[in-house]
């Protein structure tokens, strides 16, 4: 995670405005930079998987809240209300993460292909450890940033790629669930709060 948490830090540094925000020309997939800890912010996010890397953040979701550090994965698998808040970012170490809207289409098309049990939790919000297969695949998109010319060739099957190995790791069965569901979304990048 440390390699990919470089890639993220430089990149924010580049390319992030005054929120701390930086999108990417990859459809979805933006990186997030905070100095200090945040008020609460109110948020209805699509569906996405939040990698955090440095700092520390806090979601509620209803009653329940869900803290995530370094090596975390936060899987938002519904547009639900959630009220977040960076918990711990400073000049030195700041919070840090990247985080990917999650397409629909493609997790419905994958989940037809990998014969396991949908979650019956039916929880909407997940918090696991960051596969490393997963992490694997978001340093190579992060890598891929470097080489604008190669984007619009080789990310879409980087973000398949990531989308299955989300489906097969510890998010597997409640993302399973978001593409038995069979509802549409907009397409990632179309907008939206971004509430991770």
């Amino acid at each position: 995670m440390t390699t990919l948490c470089e890639a993220v830090r430089r990149y924010t540094e580049l390319h992030a405005g005054s929120d701390g925000v930086a999108p990417s020309p990859i459809p979805g997939l933006t990186t997030v930079r905070t100095y200090a800890p945040t008020g609460l912010v109110h948020g209805i996010p699509r569906p996405l998987v939040c990698l955090v890397l440095q700092g520390s953040k806090r979601v509620n979701f209803g009653v329940q809240s869900f803290d995530f550090h370094p090596g975390d994965s936060l899987l938002i698998t519904a547009d639900v209300p959630t009220v977040s808040q960076v918990t711990r970012a400073s000049l030195a170490e700041p919070y840090l993460a990247l985080v990917l809207e999650l397409d629909t289409a493609t997790i419905a098309e994958l989940a037809l292909r990998i014969a396991e049990e949908a979650d019956d939790s039916n929880l909407p919000v997940r918090l696991e450890r960051t596969d490393g297969d997963v992490a694997a695949v978001a340093l190579r998109l992060m890598r891929l940033l470097d080489r604008p010319a190669a984007v619009p060739i080789l990310h879409a099957q980087l973000l398949r790629e990531l989308h299955y190995w989300l489906l097969t790791g510890r998010h597997g069965r409640t993302l399973r669930q978001l593409g038995l569901q069979g509802q549409p979304h907009p397409a990632p990048g179309t907008g939206g709060r971004l509430a991770a």
